[in-house]
């Protein structure tokens, strides 16, 4: 690559309050989405079960598109977790409960409805993480952004950084290749990744973009890892659609 990877990097801000972002904004349906944050979030952390079930068919029916929902609505969710996490505004059963079901939203959207039929000449992308992944509700997000946008989509919250991940690469080619590193010890396990899966000839054309809470807490500990993009934050996911061939 003659020039480093594209490394994007949103503040905390941009990561609560994506429609700071001017791409974000265009998406349809932003407001609506942003409406339901708050009382989102409180149905999330509530002791009664039933308020966020209700929600989610109340979303299903608001008809808003899946990535528009990732962005403005279930990404600054995931994030006002993980503050009330480190700020000790809630408890830990109660966040683990909260992000718990939060996974169960993101799950039952994503399959909600009739799947899409792609034509052959869809773009396909191959989505994997790490080991030390903890959390994979970011790639289901992910997952859930491209097959909004009319990607095929393989692997997710189940492949694993390893031969099978290799395997699918030679397999069929594809557009873009993501990885999800979770912890930053795995930066060296990632370069490895990144350079074998570029020695077979179906893949020297494939894209890689990195993420996951190692990347997001750590990008310049990823800058050097041969990555395309350096990804931080669920609104780079637009923004990779758009330049996965470019």
């Amino acid at each position: 690559m003659a020039a480093g990877p594209r490394s994007l990097a949103p503040d905390l801000d941009h990561r609560l309050h994506p429609e700071l972002d001017e791409r974000a904004r265009q998406l349809p349906a932003m407001e609506k989405a942003i409406a339901y944050r708050l009382q989102f979030l409180k149905s999330l952390i509530d002791p009664d079960p039933r308020h966020h079930r209700d929600l989610i068919d109340e979303l299903l029916r608001a008809d808003i598109p899946l990535q528009t929902l990732a962005i403005h609505l279930l990404c600054p969710i995931a994030t006002e977790l993980g503050n009330y996490w480190c700020s000790d505004d809630a408890d830990f059963m109660q966040v683990a409960v909260a992000s718990t079901r939060l996974s169960n939203v993101v799950n039952h959207l994503t399959h909600a409805g009739p799947q899409p039929l792609l034509p052959p000449s869809a773009k396909r992308i191959l989505l994997a993480h790490s080991q030390g992944t903890r959390h994979t509700l970011g790639v289901t997000l992910v997952r859930m952004c491209f097959r909004d946008l009319g990607w095929v989509v393989d692997g997710g919250a189940d492949l694993e950084i390893g031969d099978p991940m290799y395997m699918r690469l030679s397999s069929k080619p594809y557009h873009l290749l993501g990885l999800s590193i979770g912890q930053l010890e795995e930066a060296q396990d990632c370069t490895e990744a990144i350079n074998r899966s570029r020695q077979d000839s179906v893949t020297r054309s494939t894209r890689i973009a990195i993420g996951g809470a190692a990347v997001l807490a750590h990008p310049q500990e990823f800058h050097h890892t041969g990555a395309d993009i350096v990804a931080s934050s669920a609104l780079d996911v637009i923004r990779l659609a758009e330049h996965a061939t470019g």
